[in-house]
């Protein structure tokens, strides 16, 4: 990688590096620090380029003694990191779902989201006119497969894709409105970037256990890995969750008789909370094990581990992220499952997801198990779970001398640890052939129960309680739950999950009602639900693994069209019998979120009604006056019944004398269609002074690019109106782009 000429810089020129890099890299003086940056850059992606020089340029300019020989370490651990992956990389960038310069930003991922609902309605105005000669079905089925496949160059999957042949035509209408609307899209495309880029991270080596622990005590610690996510995606999801709480802190919320509550201390009170949700789960586990013991089953603890080609840090690593790995854990245990249930085992219990330093998930497993069916269960799980890639698992049953004594050091590690007195875990014998792939560890009673066993995981995996003065065996270093969370939610894996347990949804609307009820059935469950009782609530549903055959379920309230998509929304309302021939509601009072000293300033002024006081649904035990009120009345002149009302708190718009109404933090807004045209018209006039401008090479738009934009925007609009159309189709974008490129004059009248 060095220059034959050591005085002599390498031409920029002559190497494969974009602008910016190359830009970056003419910022280092030193001649061999200029070559060594300058090679190690050509041999990378493009989009990656601006990254590593980045990183570089700021290590290089720290001012210590060995900031130039860090900054060198660091580029080349992450070229050999690299080097077997740099096909992997090209691949990733090549199939990159959005442009560089806007999946980099999170700024500009949002606004692309609304250029594209707007490309999407202009494709859907596109194929009305193509397939106008068509029956309706067809058309609607015809223009859903082509916008899907739009969505699919940007690795977005519309609702009912994979089962779309199976869909009513109105399900797929669903699916089309989705792709229409600007906030599906923001949704979408917000995950779609930060799973994207946490996978060129993977691909980097940067996630990964950080401590390496050499001789008795030497530690050395990788600045720039970071274990179970990157330290970018840690920085966005801290941010993120600022944001959140800071949303939350600026709300209330007020029901019809007037109570207001801060709306974060409500989330705090709630399931969404931790610490409550962490002591709600040791619960249903503790108990659960009570159960077990008075069945006389066993408790058998699992640990069940992907392949190693969903590995980010193996050597044999094909790609994978860790939602393809949690994908594979999951298929795997419902085949595991599915012969299970054939074979009619009664199991129950929980697993916990947890990451890898790497970021690969794994899960932690405990069950209870009927004594004598015990190692019936641990083969068939076993069996599953070492079925796919068993050819490693050959491999390493030849390499077993060396595995005992690489166990044998572990131990000697672990006891040094021990008499130092740092808590961490014995290792297991990881030497077995089937070890990688499942751990399988008999609970033993009398040395402590099974849900202290698993206690640790679960607290790790929420808030951390009680064990940060343990050491993470995964990275070596003490606990921190931030990184799990943030992986978790990057991933959208699922942390927790309850086998053979009756719904929890009916025992929490239970202890909603804390009064007495008039049913001697509902009420020895709800009684059992108020003191905390989960075991005696197990048995009143009908014991464990009762699946659907339980005698209580959850009760919902379905309305029809009932969001802004036209979709049947369903709300809990209660619980009620297997028979529903009883029900008991828990959700009788409506709230409704607003700004922060709403309800005190409504109370001052006297006159104004808020939108609380116009609350009225089936769930509302308030008797409405028969007097309206001054809100009403006023509602009613601008022609807005109770049911107009209902919809635009769904957040519907209604139009109405040639106006658009619209629900916005409570307050009734409306504006002029031609006022949307014009929003619609600014976005058109940003996305295409973005293309110009990287059309002459240039990062961000010039005044120059906004005006070009602007006339061609301007003739489009204007094409389409003497067409007798609002909204520009792709014949009027054409028109626009041809006058814009020189090659045809103008019409007057345009």
């Amino acid at each position: 990688m060095v220059n034959k000429n050591l005085d002599q810089r390498v031409n920029l020129a002559t190497l494969n590096l974009s602008g910016t890099a190359a830009n970056m890299v003419r910022g280092i003086e030193d001649i061999r620090n200029f070559n060594f940056l300058a090679q190690g850059l050509s041999r990378m992606p493009i989009p990656l380029q601006t990254r590593v020089a980045r990183e570089y340029i700021t290590m290089y300019n720290r001012k210590k003694s060995n900031a130039t020989i860090n900054a060198n370490k660091w580029l080349r651990r992450t070229i050999e990191k690299g080097r077997n992956r740099f096909a992997r990389l090209f691949t990733l960038c090549n199939s990159m779902p959005l442009p560089w310069h806007i999946i980099e930003s999170k700024e500009r991922t949002q606004d692309h989201a609304i250029k594209t609902a707007l490309d999407c309605i202009k494709h859907l105005t596109d194929l009305a006119q193509e397939t106008k000669h068509l029956p309706l079905e067809e058309s609607i089925i015809h223009t859903y497969e082509k916008l899907g496949e739009y969505c699919l160059t940007m690795h977005v999957t519309p609702k009912y894709w994979h089962v779309r042949d199976e869909q009513p035509v109105e399900a797929l209408e669903i699916a089309l409105l989705k792709m229409l609307c600007e906030d599906w899209w923001k949704k979408k495309l917000k995950t779609v970037r930060k799973q994207y880029l946490e996978h060129i991270e993977l691909a980097l080596g940067s996630v990964g256990k950080a401590t390496f622990y050499v001789g008795k005590g030497k530690k050395i610690k990788h600045k720039n890995v970071n274990p179970y996510t990157s330290k970018k995606a840690q920085r966005e999801f801290a941010e993120d969750q600022r944001s959140g709480m800071d949303y939350l802190s600026k709300l209330e919320i007020e029901n019809e008789h007037g109570e207001v509550i801060d709306l974060l201390e409500a989330v705090k009170a709630g399931i969404a909370n931790p610490a409550i949700r962490r002591c709600e789960t040791m619960l249903r586990l503790r108990e659960s094990e009570e159960i077990a013991t008075e069945l006389g089953f066993v408790s058998v603890f699992y640990t069940l581990t992907c392949p190693s080609k969903y590995h980010p840090n193996a050597a044999n690593w094909n790609g994978n992220t860790p939602k393809e790995a949690q994908k594979y854990l999951v298929d795997t245990w419902a085949r595991a499952r599915a012969k299970l249930n054939r074979l009619d085992v009664m199991y129950f219990g929980m697993r916990v997801a947890e990451a890898h330093a790497d970021g690969c998930p794994h899960w932690h497993m405990l069950l209870f198990i009927p004594k004598k069916l015990e190692q019936t269960v641990t083969a068939i799980i076993r069996k599953h779970f070492i079925s796919e890639d068993r050819d490693e698992l050959i491999k390493r049953y030849d390499n077993r001398k060396s595995l005992v004594k690489s166990y044998k050091i572990k131990r000697q590690q672990w006891g040094y640890k021990k008499s130092q007195g740092i808590k961490a875990k014995e290792p297991s014998k990881d030497y077995r052939t089937f070890s990688p792939r499942v751990l399988v560890e008999r609970i033993d009673p009398s040395k402590g129960s099974a849900t202290g066993y698993i206690a640790k995981y679960i607290s790790k995996n929420l808030d951390a309680y009680q064990i940060t003065d343990l050491e993470d065996e995964e990275t070596g270093e003490k606990i921190k739950v931030n990184p799990v969370l943030c992986w978790a939610s990057t991933w959208g894996i699922r942390q927790f999950q309850f086998q053979g347990s009756p719904s929890v949804t009916v025992y929490r609307e239970l202890r909603r009602q804390r009064e007495k009820v008039d049913h001697t059935e509902l009420e020895e469950i709800r009684a059992a639900a108020d003191r905390g009782s989960w075991k005696d609530f197990v048995k009143l549903m009908g014991g464990m693994c009762i699946g659907r055959n339980a005698n209580f379920k959850t009760a919902y309230e379905q309305t029809p069209l009932g969001n802004k998509y036209g979709e049947v929304t369903r709300k809990v309302k209660g619980v009620s019998d297997s028979e529903e021939t009883v029900s008991l509601l828990t959700r009788v009072t409506q709230w409704v979120k607003q700004l922060k000293g709403t309800a005190a300033k409504s109370a001052q002024e006297g006159a104004f009604v808020s939108a609380a006081d116009l609350s009225w649904t089936s769930g509302n035990n308030c008797t409405p006056c028969a007097t309206p009120t001054t809100a009403e009345n006023n509602l009613s002149k601008l022609g807005i019944t109770p049911e107009i009302y209902q919809a635009l708190k769904r957040g519907q718009r209604i139009k109405i004398n040639d106006q658009i109404y619209y629900l916005f933090n409570e307050q009734l807004l409306s504006y002029q269609p031609d006022q949307k045209q014009q929003l619609q018209k600014k976005a058109e006039i940003k996305h295409f002074a973005q293309t110009f401008a990287r059309k002459a090479g240039r990062n961000k738009p010039f005044d120059i690019d906004y005006s070009q934009a602007k006339q061609l925007v301007n003739t489009a609009f204007n094409h389409a109106e003497n067409n007798g159309r609002t909204i520009p189709n792709a014949s009027d974008w054409l028109y626009g782009q041809q006058i814009a490129d020189g090659e045809i004059e103008p019409d007057w009248w345009d």
